[in-house]
């Protein structure tokens, strides 16, 4: 039987039951397993990208990254670097140089003074630091201490 907009009693029995959302809830849930492994794969071609440049960053060959399993994180891919290194009988590379300072001492203590002295060249007073001490705190607790301490 018709209704005014055109519907049959055969099309209501389609479009009203529970299967068609099942059905849209299967394709929806396939696309979305899908985008996940897509996902999956680019993170790992970019953490295996973000490992090589900090490979490359040491001084070895970016075809050593495959090799390497571990977190893009750069303390653990020098770690790691030396470990071969090391395996391999050559010297772990120096990151660090000693360089010389670039004040004489004279001008790092006025440096050093300039930046104790506070907004305008006024030394920071007992109110300000007590301010800074309240806005800085992160828990009730460092609040508490912060306001015990001006209190005392």
């Amino acid at each position: 039987m018709n209704d005014a907009w055109g519907n049959t009693d055969e099309n209501e029995s389609l479009n009203n039951g529970p299967k068609p959302l099942r059905d849209a809830y299967e394709a929806q849930k396939k696309a979305n397993d899908e985008l996940m492994k897509r996902l999956a794969k680019l993170e790992e071609m970019a953490t295996r990208n973000s490992a090589a440049d900090l490979i490359e960053a040491q001084g070895v060959n970016r075809s050593a990254a495959k090799y390497y399993n571990g977190e893009a994180d750069p303390e653990k891919v020098t770690s790691w670097v030396n470990d071969l290194r090391s395996a391999f009988g050559a010297a772990p590379a120096q990151s660090e140089q000693h360089a010389e300072p670039v004040l004489d001492p004279n001008d790092q203590a006025k440096y050093q003074k300039f930046l104790n002295a506070g907004a305008n060249g006024a030394p920071v007073g007992n109110m300000e630091a007590a301010s800074q001490a309240i806005m800085d705190a992160t828990s009730t607790a460092e609040r508490i201490a912060a306001f015990a301490k001006l209190a005392g």
